[in-house]
């Protein structure tokens, strides 16, 4: 395992000391070794002495010169250097250290090196050039490494520090701070390929290995799980105090964890040693260890039988090499959230798929492989602005075809004098190459074919009624102008699919309601009931509150997936299917929406809008289609809010205007610290009236930020400890990639099938805990009997997959179903009071049952506990749970360090409230930059037309097998999407659109 940590502070010899002599032990046996082109060009050999390490981490070179220092802006504390920390998994660490295996330790040394060597390409140093900003790739670096083998709680552990230091040598001569934004970047790779790497050396000296997860961890195969538990004493003090404070690992907030891991942690004794080794081998006979379960090397492990016996063990598909497998698996992962993927991620997904089986060449082959072939499409080379660390990390990635015609439009320039601009400025460095991009066949087949269904139902249909007919319809209606037009798009469109892009509160549903009641009335001959010739409206939501906010308003609607899945669905001629939140529909599923719309001859109609969250999967077919050309009414008028000043603030964020938004908001704090500002929110949410709570929604930027949260909301409501502790569950995000491999399956996992499985034994929606994976991607489940199940997730591709927790449950809890459960008419998403908690069961009733307590009957339901609840506390929620709701307030926790924080969740998170919404942030000086990140899906078809357009600029036709057809092409001023605003506080971050 690897973390990455910075090393900051103003006492040099304090860190050197932690490194070099915090261990006496370590330094003795270990003093730590020098690595890198840079540690050699200043003649660093041999030992490390800790003087001198210190002297370097202060900048001093060993010639005198002395690097100007840089600095940590948030910690306002010195760079120093990174601590690359690699962790040997821990039944390695046993290997090496309690049965004293030095073969396993080179193993773990030879492991970090080859991953420091790819650190090291990774080197940059800034200069300026006129006074601009340019990057330098250096690829020299100046490493200490300090290996220790005992951790804090006195288990066996080997690591390693590799401290990189703050400094590197340009072309030039000149010794520089390094620039290390693209270390973090790829750190997920250095990690996979270190475990690899390790793997691979492992098997080399004849030891078998079984995956422990998805994420590349594996053990020595002869050391069981429990016995590696038991040489896990840290984990399990750690386990013990979240136990006492009623926590676990999953439920636990990063802050409580944290808290619990420094109060845990001891102090190391150094003299204690030769004591420690002794117990750990006698700890090792109790358990009944067999260390010497190490195969003598034969050749068999780097034939092509030995190979085969690694793949089948390894859980891979027949008749794929293991490269061929891994990167096919990593393809179908990626792909499936995102069209276009980053070749950091797609090699680290790859490698740690592929431990023990292929290594970081075999990789990179299978790619450069799949792209020699056609069948993975390489994006042009592209460059991103050379900006100093602390600018937006959202600026454009573009291909130079790309930034020339970004410069044409921005500038007013030349065609000519662009491109020249251009080249001159990647020359210099101050347009620096970015990470390349790959993208697949079926991903640009699928937009492709969605803007082809589009285009081919335009003028297709006859209009349900005529322009002027619609207009005397709606004569004396409370619609506004936009609204009016939009129904008139609705009801008088001769195509088969029309879109209505609708800001945030401008009432898109309502005005889709009175489309469908002028369709029905038209239909019906004023009558009501539907004739031969009468139009029937379908509603299709991707979430369930979604849904429940629709029949609200008294539409039929269903879930987008639940339509999908249903074999008869009621599409004919005569329907016209609303598709409410379409900005938040993946390709995948539009395609096949659009496909049953067009098979039927029914009509479509997309609300949305495209400037608030997007889609989980890939893509993002609503905004494509819009550029595409879709007929589109835009409602700009907002009608939600009723305060003045919050209307103002939401149109403000429509525009992207950050900084005049954040100006119309009656209420915005700073709290430094995140718990600081969780009792803000929970204090004045505390200080509402019971019913004033029930319409209030707090938005938090994470999963961690909402569970703290709600702990807080029910420890000061006085519910904490009054109520019962429960089973229940929580979804756990996987791919379907993830879902066919068994590993990615943890013990204690709970499994509900979608469908029966009658040859495994597994019915529909009955719970199955995991019990562990084994070899052959087999998944052995425990039935509620106690008897066990054995599957292939491969083949039982259907199952979604929980995180079992405990909970306690109070009356007067506000809760959050997490799964649908029609027999009981309750959607994923609702948001239910806990009535009571008596017997085998708990009582719920909605909210809006208790808002309507004068005499009416009110309506509750119990869940039988006899089996694990999907409910959750719900006073706090994410940003995409939020979407689609409407309450009186909001109440919002911005966190400028976090990626979640952006302007998609600003938009939102504010629009939902009538007459208030209240910001709480760490930073009220980061706050507008923050907000105005956009994280913004790429297409497959904007990397091809940047093919199209490199393509264009060497002067060969744009046809070919990758490119598609010309016809699918724009204009080059239309080629990419390089008109991104600029961040919306209204300024812009330097060098924004003059990157020299």
């Amino acid at each position: 395992m690897l973390n990455v940590t910075p090393i900051r502070g103003n006492n040099q010899y304090a860190a050197a000391h932690y490194f070099a002599a915090a261990d006496d032990y370590y330094a003795k046996e270990h003093p730590g070794e020098w690595q890198g082109q840079g540690a050699q060009a200043l003649g660093l050999t041999g030992p490390i002495e800790q003087t001198q390490f210190a002297r370097l981490l202060d900048g001093r070179l060993p010639n005198g010169e002395r690097i100007q220092a840089t600095f940590d802006t948030t910690a306002h504390k010195k760079r120093m250097g990174l601590d690359l920390t690699f962790s040997a998994p821990k039944s390695v660490s046993m290997q090496a250290l309690v049965a004293g295996d030095w073969e396993v330790t080179a193993a773990h040394d030879r492991a970090v090196t080859r991953a420091l060597e790819q650190v090291e390409r990774l080197a940059e140093a800034r200069r300026k050039v006129k006074g601009k900003s340019c990057h330098e790739r250096t690829g020299n670096m100046v490493i200490g490494k300090f290996r220790h083998e005992m951790s804090r709680a006195r288990d066996p552990q080997l690591h390693t520090h590799a401290v990189v230091l703050n400094m590197t040598r340009r072309a030039d001569g000149a010794w520089r701070a390094l620039s290390n934004e693209d270390i973090f970047r790829v750190q997920h790779e250095i990690d996979a390929l270190y475990k690899a790497e390790l793997a691979h050396s492992l098997q080399e000296l004849g030891y078998a290995i079984r995956l422990v997860d998805d994420k590349g961890k594996f053990e020595l195969a002869h050391i069981s799980r429990d016995q590696i538990e038991a040489f896990s004493a840290r984990s399990y003090v750690i386990e013990q105090a979240l136990a006492d404070a009623g926590k676990t690992r999953a439920s636990a907030t990063a802050l409580e964890k944290q808290v619990i891991s420094l109060a845990t942690r001891p102090r190391k004794d150094e003299s204690e040693r030769q004591i420690i080794k002794q117990y750990w081998l006698e700890k090792s006979r109790e358990l009944g260890i067999d260390y010497g379960a190490r195969s003598p090397p034969d050749g068999r492990s780097a034939s092509p039988r030995g190979a085969l016996d690694r793949a089948e063990a390894m859980s891979l598909p027949a008749g794929l090499t293991p490269a061929q497998a891994v990167v096919q698996y990593a393809i179908n992962l990626l792909t499936e959230r995102e069209a276009v993927v980053q070749e950091s991620a797609l090699t680290a997904t790859a490698l740690r798929r592929a431990v023990g089986l292929a290594g970081m060449e075999e990789v990179r082959a299978e790619i450069r492989r799949l792209v020699a072939h056609g069948a993975l499409i390489e994006a042009v080379p592209a460059y991103r602005m050379a900006a100093p660390a602390s600018a937006p990390t959202d600026t454009p990635v573009l291909s130079p075809a790309a930034w020339a015609c970004y410069l044409r439009e921005r500038k007013g320039w030349t065609h000519q004098a662009a491109r020249e601009y251009v080249t001159h400025a990647i020359q210099r460095g101050s347009l620096v190459p970015a990470e390349t991009r790959y993208t697949t066949h079926k991903a640009l087949a699928r937009e492709k074919a969605i803007l082809a269904i589009e285009r081919s139902g335009r003028a297709a249909l006859a209009p349900i009624m005529t322009s002027a007919a619609v207009k005397t319809a709606l004569e004396g209606s409370r619609l506004n102008a936009d609204q009016r037009l939009a129904v008139e798009a609705i009801v008088a469109t001769p195509h088969r699919f029309v879109g209505i892009q609708g800001d945030a509160g401008t009432g898109k549903t309502y005005t889709v309601n009175q489309a469908v009641a002028l369709i029905r009335q038209a239909s019906s001959g004023g009558g009501g009931e539907r004739g031969q010739s009468a139009y029937h409206t379908v509603a299709l939501a991707p979430y369930g509150n979604q849904v429940t906010a629709l029949r609200n308003a008294g539409l039929d609607a269903h879930t987008l997936a639940s339509f999908l899945r249903a074999k008869d669905r009621p599409v004919d001629a005569r329907t016209i299917v609303v598709l409410d939140e379409a900005g938040v529909v993946g390709a995948r599923q539009m395609e096949q929406l659009m496909r049953t719309i067009e098979r039927a001859g029914a009509r479509m109609v997309m609300l949305g809008d495209t400037k608030q969250t997007e889609a989980i999967e890939a893509g993002k077919p609503f905004a494509q289609l819009q550029q595409g050309g879709m007929p589109t009414t835009r409602i700009r008028e907002i009608t939600r809010q009723e305060d003045r000043e919050l209307k103002t603030a939401v149109a403000h964020a429509a525009e992207g205007r950050v900084t005049q938004s954040l100006a119309h908001l009656n209420h915005v704090e700073e709290f430094r610290e995140p718990s600081e500002r969780h009792r803000a929110i929970v204090a004045d949410y505390i200080a509402l009236t019971d019913a004033e709570r029930r319409d209030t929604l707090i938005v938090a930027g994470t999963n961690d930020a909402r569970r703290e949260i709600n702990r807080m909301v029910r420890e000061s409501l006085a519910l904490t400890g009054r109520g019962r502790e429960f089973e229940t569950l929580t979804r756990v995000d996987m791919t379907q990639a993830q879902r066919r491999f068994a590993p990615s399956y943890q013990p204690g996992m709970v499994i509900q099938p979608e469908r029966d499985y009658q040859r495994a034994g597994l019915t529909r929606g009955e719970i199955y805990r995991v019990r562990e994976a084994l070899p052959g991607n087999m998944l052995v489940l425990q039935r509620p009997d106690g008897t066990t199940a054995l599957i292939n997730p491969r083949r039982a591709t259907q199952l979604s997959v929980y995180q079992l927790e405990r909970a306690e449950l109070s009356v007067g809890d506000t809760v959050r179903m997490n799964r649908n459960d029609p027999g009981r008419d309750l959607t994923n998403g609702d948001r239910l009071r806990v009535a009571a908690v008596s017997g085998g069961a708990v009582t719920l009733e909605s909210l809006e049952s208790i808002a309507q307590r004068d005499g009416r009957p009110v309506r509750s339901l119990a869940l039988p506990c006899a089996r694990p609840l999907h409910l959750e506390h719900a006073y706090a929620s994410t940003v995409h749970s939020a979407q689609g709701l409407t309450s009186e307030r909001a109440l919002i926790a911005l966190d400028t360090r976090s990626r979640t924080t952006s302007m998609n969740l600003y938009y939102v998170a504010i629009s939902r409230a009538r007459h208030e919404a209240r910001v709480y942030t760490n930073s009220l000086g980061e706050l507008p930059d923050a907000i105005a990140r956009r994280f913004d899906k790429n297409t497959a078809l904007a990397l091809q037309r940047e093919r199209q357009l490199l393509r264009r600029e060497a002067g060969l036709a744009t046809k070919g097998a990758l490119d598609g057809t010309s016809a699918l092409s724009r204009e080059p001023h239309e080629s990419h999407e390089p008109q991104r605003k600029a961040p919306a506080s209204g300024k812009q971050p330097s060098g924004y659109g003059r990157f020299d």
